[in-house]
């Protein structure tokens, strides 16, 4: 088990041979995973008296303001397929990021539960990420997206 307190969670990452810390200014653990040459910043924090652990990781794309519409509709649409939903695009800061709650009434999280969540975090991210950055940078539309998607299913 997993006590929700920064020495633990940061000891479970290390057991999961990932290379984490705390960041001073967000006091919140942070670690960096990598597809090809792109990096997936992942925040780590609890949340509420203890309770809820969040895990935030940011796509590294920006949003064009004249792309919102469509990559918010695509990210409800990932979010409607997803068995673990949390695609989330903030228009204020032109950011996405797919953001994941565990609650934890106990103050703790099995092993296996954190170790899947970090795990979906890696793979939701790196899968969706090409798409999410091309619509967000207007390289393709939406449609072009579903179009190759029906495609690539046959």
């Amino acid at each position: 088990m997993v006590t929700l307190s920064q020495t633990d969670l940061l000891h479970a990452l290390q057991k999961l041979q990932l290379n984490a810390e705390v960041q001073s200014e967000t006091n919140q653990i942070y670690l960096i995973f990598k597809a090809g040459e792109r990096e997936f910043p992942l925040f780590i924090r609890i949340l509420g008296e203890g309770e809820l652990l969040q895990l935030l990781t940011f796509i590294p794309c920006s949003v064009k303001p004249a792309q919102v519409s469509d990559i918010s509709r695509f990210l409800h649409m990932l979010n409607k397929e997803l068995d673990v939903p949390g695609f989330c695009v903030d228009e204020a800061t032109a950011t996405v990021f797919y953001r994941l709650i565990l609650s934890a009434p106990q103050k703790v999280v099995a092993d296996e539960t954190f170790e899947a969540f970090i795990n979906t975090s890696q793979v939701v991210c790196k899968t969706f990420s090409p798409a999410i950055e091309a619509i967000s940078a207007g390289a393709m539309s939406l449609e072009d997206v579903l179009k190759k998607a029906q495609e690539a299913k046959g």
